[in-house]
């Protein structure tokens, strides 16, 4: 005689997991695996431990959790002709405000040997110390994709654009969410010659990353643009300095 009864753990324990949503598991399983490669990472490149990526990471998973819907963080599908081409309107920007201010400038490569200069390096960066140029390279874009610029654009162009967006509409919750993704950025311009630390914080970061891809971000409901665009950007720039 089969049994259909169940202990009252078994049965809860099913169902929670029949609540999840596949897109939910994966958010959470990414954001997680994000967290744990933060140690091991910091220890094999004797880099700097990133606890703003904890930061930037940690929130919005727990308001996943709570909510138990990933689109609140960005994390949603966007259809492909529409991720195609506002990620592409993304990137084209975001390198040409860059190529507009970096060769005259030079302010992302003095940012990128303060990074590699340091006696505990970036570890976004720090790659580039430990490995040859090419598997570097990837790994670079790899990790911070995976990683820290996932972090970054899942606390600011995701939760925080999100929450916004709710009460106060599009235009000022991009706004907003440039001008305190600026905030923990002022710690590196302090690093920085005057008027690079300036073009710093008003162009590569509120404008090219804050104002650009929350416009995308808002545009699209995710994080996708945004990510894509600074991840490639970032090793499209670095392979030229280096």
């Amino acid at each position: 005689m089969i049994d259909f009864t169940c202990r009252a753990a078994e049965c809860g324990e099913k169902r929670l997991f029949t609540r999840w949503k596949p897109l939910q598991i994966v958010f959470t399983v990414w954001a997680l695996l994000a967290l744990v490669i933060l140690f091991p990472v910091t220890q094999l490149l004797h880099g700097a431990f990133p606890i703003f990526t904890v930061v930037w990471i940690v929130v919005p998973l727990l308001a996943v959790w709570r909510s138990k819907d990933p689109g609140m963080v960005g994390f949603r599908s966007v259809p492909w002709r529409r991720l195609v081409l506002i990620t592409a309107i993304n990137l084209g920007l975001l390198l040409v405000l860059m190529l507009l201010f970096e060769p005259w400038s030079h302010t992302y490569q003095k940012l990128l040997k303060l990074a590699l200069s340091s006696q505990a390096p970036d570890t976004t960066f720090a790659w580039l110390l430990r490995f040859p140029r090419l598997p570097a390279l990837a790994a670079m874009s790899l990790y911070s994709g995976l990683v820290t610029l996932f972090g970054e654009e899942l606390f600011f162009r995701g939760w925080l654009l999100q929450l916004f967006q709710k009460r106060l509409g599009a235009t000022w919750a991009v706004l907003l969410q440039a001008l305190l993704f600026v905030v923990p950025n002022l710690l590196v311009a302090l690093v920085l010659p005057s008027l690079q630390g300036l073009l710093y914080v008003l162009v590569y970061t509120w404008l090219a990353i804050g104002m650009v891809a929350g416009w995308a971000a808002s545009r699209t409901g995710s994080i996708w643009p945004g990510l894509i665009s600074a991840t490639l950007c970032n090793l499209v720039f670095v392979a030229l300095i280096l």
